[in-house]
């Protein structure tokens, strides 16, 4: 059932108690965004800077992948528990707790002295980040009432969060190289206290309806977390190992078949489960999931392959590689206000299907990459479209997953949402990764000129990534509902 905190001790009201608009919504947004992006740019701002951190920390190549994995899944597979925790406890509190975790663990992440505490430190950024993300969109949400206003905010939010994930690579290069590796964790000390202490004054005496239940589900955020890590771990080894390494694939991939078997058996049944499986009846948000999904892992790939395509194949340094992702962000960021206004007309559904067709386009140019090949003709358009497309894919599945969802649940639909994002990444990555690594492997055991045995792996993993966006052109065009939803149709505002 539906409770509500005590009001505050003086007896007053907000307006948001009201029924009317929070007064602070825009400034309290610009906070919870600053913390989306904070954590955002971590997923991809430590990309350029593992060859520093491998040779400073006398790394091995395992350990150093999984300074990357050991974020993303665990962002990733405990994102449900802290919707979840966001929706019973409070968005406030569930935000506070995560910002607090990560800005923490970011300390520790900078003052690591060896693999097994980086790992652990990213490890536990990761744990912040799945209960600061989730309750961060639920804030906004929740505050901002349906109609314009939520889909200006989320159209924000989404342009700050993509800006965030490509600002990481160019930032990753260019710490890295001007001062260390370590800056790229002492920077998001920063963020944290400024956003912790924005959201505290700007939710003062605000009440949230929360909702009651059993016990947490932490059974279903263990098997769900473990069967995600112990299927990545058989997709990463597939390259040094085989596809019929019994410990090194076959054993956890079977592994995770079965514990994510056991996480739907365990939400079926559970009292209070922590993802509901009947939220994905409501056709809006299994759409918008299953985009989200395909999208990041869309993401993921042109981030991996193209950083590889410009230092390998073209030659670039990383400070420069990093550099010539910037205009992906812009793109992204130029095309925020036209989609948002598409939406307000038209609904998210032609957004959504130009965004996805538009990203089949980016690929099918970066299919196309010669050997010899230069960044403005070969690379520069591909990453304009893909900046462009990858927004417009963004905004309108954030928007359409939460339409039909009730307001005390904001909070695991917000979670849903960004835990699709999160494991469609490490999917994504995992899968184009290991597939184009393979392939350069092969070449280069068939005495392959080196940069033609890396252009070879990079087009078998642009090809597959243009397969995921086909689906996510389908996904598009046959999930979601032509008309426009309650919180984008024009007489809804």
């Amino acid at each position: 059932m539906e409770t509500e905190h005590p009001a505050p001790p003086t007896g007053a009201t907000t307006p948001h108690d009201q029924g009317l608009p929070d007064p602070r919504r825009w400034r309290l947004l610009v906070f919870v965004a600053l913390a989306q992006f904070m954590v955002l740019l971590d997923t991809t701002v430590v990309n350029l800077a593992l060859p520093a951190i491998q040779t400073d920390l006398a790394a091995s190549a395992t350990a150093t992948e999984w300074f990357l994995t050991g974020y993303i899944l665990c962002f990733g597979g405990l994102m449900l528990l802290g919707g979840r925790t966001a929706d019973r406890w409070g968005r406030k509190p569930t935000f506070l707790l995560g910002a607090a975790l990560f800005t923490a663990a970011s300390l520790l992440c900078a003052l690591a002295d060896g693999p097994g505490t980086l790992i652990t430190a990213r490890a536990a950024q990761g744990c912040g980040a799945a209960f600061l993300s989730p309750a961060a969109m639920s804030l906004v949400t929740t505050t901002f009432p349906r109609g314009r206003e939520r889909t200006t905010a989320l159209a924000v939010w989404a342009a700050l969060a993509g800006l965030g994930g490509t600002l990481g690579v160019v930032a990753g290069g260019l710490i890295t190289d001007s001062l260390s590796w370590r800056w790229i964790f002492y920077l998001n000390l920063p963020f944290g206290l400024v956003a912790v202490t924005g959201v505290l004054a700007l939710t003062s005496g605000r009440r949230e309806q929360t909702t009651t239940g059993t016990r947490p589900d932490v059974l279903g955020a263990l098997t769900v977390t473990s069967g995600l890590a112990a299927l990545v771990y058989a997709l990463v080894n597939i390259q040094e190992h085989g596809w019929y390494s019994t410990a090194y694939v076959i054993a956890p991939a079977l592994a995770a078949a079965a514990l994510l078997t056991a996480f739907t058996l365990i939400e079926l049944k559970a009292a209070d489960p922590l993802m509901p499986m009947r939220m994905f009846a409501t056709r809006s948000l299994a759409t918008a999931a299953t985009g989200r999904v395909l999208t990041s892992a869309v993401q993921a790939a042109v981030l991996f392959l193209c950083s590889y395509y410009l230092q390998r194949t073209l030659g670039y340094s990383t400070l420069k590689s990093g550099f010539a992702f910037l205009p992906l962000g812009l793109a992204a960021i130029a095309v925020t206000a036209p989609a948002t206004r598409v939406m307000h007309r038209l609904g998210p559904r032609p957004v959504y299907i130009a965004g996805s067709a538009g990203s089949v386009l980016g690929l099918l140019l970066l299919t196309a990459a010669p050997r010899h090949g230069d960044y403005l003709p070969h690379v520069l358009p591909a990453l304009l479209v893909l900046g462009v497309a990858m927004q417009c894919c963004g905004i309108p599945v954030n928007v359409h997953g939460v339409s039909d969802i009730p307001e005390h649940q904001q909070g695991i639909a917000s979670g849903v949402l960004v835990s699709a994002f999160q494991i469609g990444a490490s999917l994504g990555l995992a899968t184009v990764a290991t597939s184009a690594l393979s392939r350069t492997t092969t070449r280069l055991s068939d005495h392959t000129p080196p940069a033609q045995a890396w252009l070879d792996g990079l087009h078998l993993g642009f090809w597959i990534a243009l397969g995921i966006a086909v689906l996510n052109l389908i996904n598009a065009l046959a999930g979601m509902d032509r008309r426009p939803t309650a919180a984008t149709a024009p007489q809804a505002a």
